[in-house]
């Protein structure tokens, strides 16, 4: 079940008109059997995933408390680590472990038999484990209590919104929600409305018809000329985004609607000025868990009595976090990428701040060149995602770069078509930006919003696509 579907707008209908009507004591009794409803509309199968983490995480976080001395409370954690990282582990790195240890030992002139399982990767389950292993280690850490309600625990573990693609909420936040009872007010009801109307049409007109651009392209990319793969490349940059964010914005105003107040997981990342500014904009709900759980503890941390080098640590995380998105080497070379970049970023950014010029005209064509570098180089990492081989990327940017003939004039309606959709994605996102205030649209005047609103709408019933396609983050 998708957000973008009518089985789910008829499912949200009636779990909502029971929720306002039901006491808090119930509430959350009923988004938990909810939560296990949605699920089981992709596999319900899976479930028993989901309440193995549930009951594990649980029986964990209270042990770690409880725990009398540090040697007994840090074995408990490890175990905690070692479940989530196993049952990950298994269901998403087997066949990649297996497969790579095959190709090591024929190297060496050891042949074995393939050892592969029809494994099926669970959906949700790196968003939700990674959820589960936030809550340990903050125990761990003293940073919070367990709860001892187990249904306010199972509740933050599958809460339906977030459970198949995030954000990551991290338990500081999001169990003290469920505890307490929440109200919900006119202002929240109309915020969220504008999150699913805004998801909505980021989703199913933005990011599906760009899937059609970019599939077409892509899929005979060795007769394109280079320019046609550049427009593929951004257009695939702007389907992730507007159907990663789409989703985002979508499970926030669900949350919303019911009193949640759910991260944010986007901030206009394609106006950034810098690589480092654009991983602080983008799925910001696994960047920030990626640095306060593994960059900070690994920058901190003595091997042999030494601290690992500064730029090693960027690098080992960055990998650690493309191998989170998918088991190909691929996504880790997508991650050693932007470590890389990030790493020449930090040399060079004392000599960027020197580049103040005092033009007007100017100081705006530097950053107008700034954010359009940021962009392209991120649209280069995409590339890993977009083509299922790192020789097709190769490939790729070899005839973007040395056989950009230009476009015909029948992929026209391609190039104008991608303009149609993205204008007005920025458009409504260089507000937002520029007043760092997701909502600014409810803030204009009356006529103003009648205008948006109109042109939205309108656009979603003439060109939006009604598949119901599934989001492209599912797969992670």
């Amino acid at each position: 079940m998708v957000f973008n579907s009518l089985v789910f707008l008829l499912f949200f209908l009636v779990v909502y008109l029971l929720y306002i009507v039901t006491p808090h004591k119930w509430q959350n009794k009923l988004l938990l059997i909810a939560g296990y409803v949605f699920y089981s509309f992709w596999d319900w199968r899976f479930l028993s995933l989901i309440l193995a983490s549930t009951l594990f995480n649980y029986y964990f976080g209270l042990k770690i408390e409880e725990a009398g001395s540090q040697p007994r409370k840090k074995a408990f954690f490890i175990l905690s680590m070692v479940f989530n990282i196993g049952m990950l582990g298994f269901f998403k790195y087997f066949n990649f472990f297996v497969d790579n240890l095959r190709v090591f030992l024929e190297f060496f002139g050891w042949y074995i038999d393939g050892v592969t399982l029809n494994i099926i990767l669970p959906l949700g389950i790196s968003f939700y484990t990674f959820q589960a292993m936030s809550y340990s280690i903050d125990i761990y850490g003293g940073v919070i209590k367990p709860t001892r309600n187990f249904l306010n625990f199972a509740l933050f573990i599958s809460f339906f919104p977030i459970i198949e693609a995030g954000p990551i909420e991290r338990a500081r936040n999001l169990i003290p929600q469920i505890e307490n009872k929440r109200k919900i007010t006119l202002d929240a009801f109309y915020q969220g409305s504008w999150l699913i109307f805004w998801g909505l049409y980021k989703k199913i007109l933005i990011a599906d018809n760009l899937a059609k651009i970019s599939n077409a392209i892509f899929s005979k990319s060795a007769e394109c000329p280079g320019s046609l793969l550049l427009l593929a490349m951004y257009a695939f940059a702007f389907r992730v985004y507007a159907d990663f964010s789409g989703y985002s914005d979508m499970a926030r105003g669900l949350a919303r609607l019911m009193g949640f107040n759910i991260m944010v997981n986007f901030r206009a990342p394609f106006f950034s000025r810098n690589i480092a500014d654009l991983w602080q904009r983008w799925h910001i709900s696994l960047t920030t868990w990626i640095k306060e759980y593994l960059y900070y503890p690994l920058a901190l941390a003595h091997f042999f009595g030494r601290q690992l080098n500064a730029a090693l640590v960027i690098v080992v995380t960055w990998a650690i976090m493309g191998f989170w998105h998918g088991a190909a080497w691929r996504f880790v070379l997508w991650g050693v990428y932007h470590g890389l970049i990030i790493i020449i970023y930090s040399k060079i950014r004392p000599y960027l701040r020197l580049i103040k010029p005092k033009n007007k005209v100017l100081s705006i064509s530097v950053i107008i060149a700034q954010v359009l570098l940021v962009f392209n180089l991120f649209c280069v990492g995409l590339l890993f995602f977009a083509v299922n081989s790192t020789a097709g990327v190769i490939a790729i940017l070899r005839s973007i770069l040395f056989s950009f003939a230009p476009s015909s004039l029948m992929n026209l309606d391609y190039i104008v078509w991608a303009f149609i959709l993205i204008v007005p994605l920025l458009l409504i996102e260089y507000f937002q930006d520029r007043r760092n205030d997701e909502m600014v649209v409810l803030k204009w005047p009356i006529l103003a919003r009648a205008v948006v609103y109109y042109i939205l709408l309108y656009s979603i019933i003439l060109y939006g696509d009604f598949g119901a396609q599934k989001y492209f983050y599912f797969q992670f």
